[in-house]
């Protein structure tokens, strides 16, 4: 009775280690295949065209994709979108960008010299929506998109002494053309790197340059 007992016993604590070493296994893997992202930099409140170095990475967490069109395709309300003739490294692509209404009157336009063009900044909570299509969607009727990107603008971190620079982590999503998750992590990093050359151009880690 006391050797089936202890049997018994053993094999509980047998199954018991196993499975904590499972769920750490599968903790450690998610952990790891969440995308740390470094901003470009960070712009004082006082004076945008100050840019100092961000010492520190954020993950990028996972987005929904907003329900920005209806069933019959007719754009919903608050929203509206712009076209993009061709895109970078991909010249025989072209875009329609989707953007809220609301997110554009919470936007800043600051001039940061007599020169240079104004630069827009982004509000945290701030959604923008690609549709990438294959040659000038333009000019062919009913054309589906061959994928579309979601990105939106996060607040940065917790802590008081980046209370003096605008925020400027965004996160990055990719989506099939009927709206199923497909980003790959491992291009992630590559996604930010790209939008990160915009933030020097235009003020924020956007390319296309709405009115």
């Amino acid at each position: 009775m006391c050797e089936r007992k202890n049997r018994i016993c053993t094999q509980t604590g047998l199954l018991a280690a196993s499975l904590f070493l499972w769920v750490a296994t599968i903790w450690g893997a998610s952990e790891e295949s969440v995308a740390l992202l470094k901003p470009p930099g960070l712009r004082l409140v006082k004076d945008p065209s100050i840019v100092i170095p961000a010492l520190y990475q954020y993950p990028n967490l996972p987005l929904e994709l907003p329900a920005y069109r209806s069933a019959s395709g007719e754009i919903k309300k608050d929203w509206t979108r712009q076209y993009v003739k061709t895109r970078r490294f991909s010249s025989n692509h072209s875009a329609w960008v989707y953007y809220r209404k609301s997110d554009l009157s919470r936007s800043k336009v600051v001039k940061t010299s007599k020169k240079s063009k104004p630069i827009r900044i982004w509000s945290v909570g701030t959604i923008i929506i690609l549709e990438s299509y294959r040659g000038n969607t333009r000019l062919i009727n009913n054309s589906k998109p061959i994928e579309i990107f979601v990105m939106t603008k996060k607040g940065n971190i917790d802590d008081s002494r980046a209370k003096p620079y605008y925020p400027v982590n965004w996160n990055y999503a990719r989506y099939t053309p009927e709206g199923k998750p497909s980003t790959i992590p491992e291009k992630l990093n590559e996604c930010h790197q790209c939008h990160s050359i915009a933030f020097h151009l235009s003020g924020d880690l956007i390319f296309t340059q709405v009115p």
